[in-house]
């Protein structure tokens, strides 16, 4: 197998675990969301310790697929990954194209999960700065 076709099937695994990844992501980031919600320590460590491992193997199969780009003399602007997907025969072509599509929509909802979770965050934060403000015994202590 020649150096092009090994590194077409490196970049067509990529794809189709970075789908796999993403849907996982997906999952991860709606759990955190729940714990975020309500206040669940424990459960919001372990769903951000999934989600750096996620983002972890997603990052080195993007810098993989940069490499393979740069390889092919491609570039890595927009129509980069396009230009490397129209390298393939067009039966592996239509294939890819469809899981590239779909993982775009992945990453996508990922990236809207991600931005509602950190408005969440800043709310909590936002309430803790007001609790902090106020005098502890006006807070913590019963009205008489």
């Amino acid at each position: 197998m020649s150096q092009r076709e090994q590194l077409l099937k490196v970049i067509e695994q990529d794809v189709h675990d970075d789908l796999t990844g993403f849907t996982r992501l997906h999952g991860c980031m709606s759990h955190l969301q729940v714990a975020l919600m309500a206040r669940e320590c424990d459960a919001i460590t372990t769903a951000n310790e999934q989600i750096s491992a996620l983002m972890d193997a997603a990052g080195a199969r993007a810098r993989r697929r940069s490499r393979v780009l740069e390889v092919f003399h491609l570039g890595t602007d927009t129509h980069a990954m396009q230009s490397l997907i129209d390298l393939y025969p067009p039966d592996r072509r239509a294939t890819l194209v469809r899981a590239w599509k779909t993982l775009i929509v992945s990453v996508e909802r990922c990236r809207d999960l991600n931005e509602r979770n950190g408005k969440l965050l800043a709310m909590h934060s936002e309430i803790f700065q007001q609790l902090a403000r106020h005098d502890s015994a006006q807070v913590y202590s019963p009205s008489l």
